[in-house]
């Protein structure tokens, strides 16, 4: 595997992979894939999904997105096109357990080879009454024994629809954006420019550092944010995701960054105190 240099944003370097693959070739290596990302966990960056097929084409590489988590703009008119490039690929996974709001185990692979699936996964045995492609899942996966882990996704689809999903992501990236707005005008900042809901935010000059802040507000039981690094800085990262956040659970969150960056007792921290 070859981890391939950035832009500085967090994106993939069209440049560094395609320089990549062509000193692998010349030292006689054998690339067979490139794997490139729609919604970093991290930070939610959208790789260059277009310019990484046309490179794939160029050498004959399979072109696989990982599009986990931010696979599920598919679902909003506009916000789809965040996402040019991805219907290029050879092979894309989404998670619905993740912004698609299934539950847990619940993932999508999506390819336009399907023979390619049943080739490599296909197995006859005597004790299998049947083998027939496309009507027989378990022939296209490792997994044979598996329940239906689908109905989740086609429950959740059969009560929302696509519209009802758009406006569950749309929503959510609208709160990111308050939640952005919010903190810069109280001086902090934001290190990522993503197209999804979530921020990668760094305090102001002379507050706690990153690691206590987090640790407070976790304590505090209010919100739940996560410490982590972004191009090398290190960064507050805060994802909204969750269909029944509230404006109010946003202002929520402000207050207790807030708090924490200049280590004030949240009010529940002070009613324990007061219970001791």
């Amino acid at each position: 595997m070859r981890l391939v240099a950035t832009d500085g944003n967090g994106r993939l370097d069209p440049n560094a992979l395609s320089e990549a693959i062509a000193a692998d070739l010349g030292a006689g290596r054998v690339p067979v894939m490139i794997a490139a990302t729609a919604g970093t966990t991290n930070a939610g960056m959208i790789d260059p999904l277009a310019p990484c097929a046309e490179i794939a084409r160029g050498f004959g590489l399979w072109y696989h997105v990982d599009a986990a988590w931010g696979g599920a703009l598919i679902a909003s008119d506009g916000l789809r096109g965040k996402l040019a490039g991805l219907e290029q690929a050879d092979s894309v996974t989404i998670d619905a357990h993740k912004w698609f709001a299934t539950t847990m185990g619940c993932g999508v692979f999506l390819s336009p080879h399907a023979p390619i699936l049943s080739a490599a996964f296909h197995v006859s045995a005597n004790y299998m009454p049947s083998n027939t492609v496309g009507v027989d899942p378990y022939i296209t996966s490792v997994q044979w024994s598996r329940r239906f882990l689908g109905l989740r996704l086609f429950l959740s689809l059969a009560s929302a629809g696509w519209k009802g999903y758009a406006r569950h992501i749309e929503r959510a990236i609208e709160l990111s954006t308050t939640l952005r707005e919010e903190l810069e005008a109280r001086g902090w900042s934001t290190a990522n420019d993503s197209s999804l809901a979530v921020l990668c935010i760094e305090p102001p000059s002379g507050s706690r550092d990153i690691a206590a802040i987090v640790s407070d507000v976790l304590a505090s039981g209010r919100a739940w944010v996560s410490a982590s690094r972004f191009e090398e800085r290190s960064v507050i990262r805060a994802c909204i995701t969750h269909g029944e956040t509230t404006p109010e659970d946003v202002r929520q969150l402000v207050e207790a960054l807030e708090a924490a960056r200049e280590a004030r007792c949240s009010r529940r921290d002070i009613q324990k105190l007061g219970n001791i």
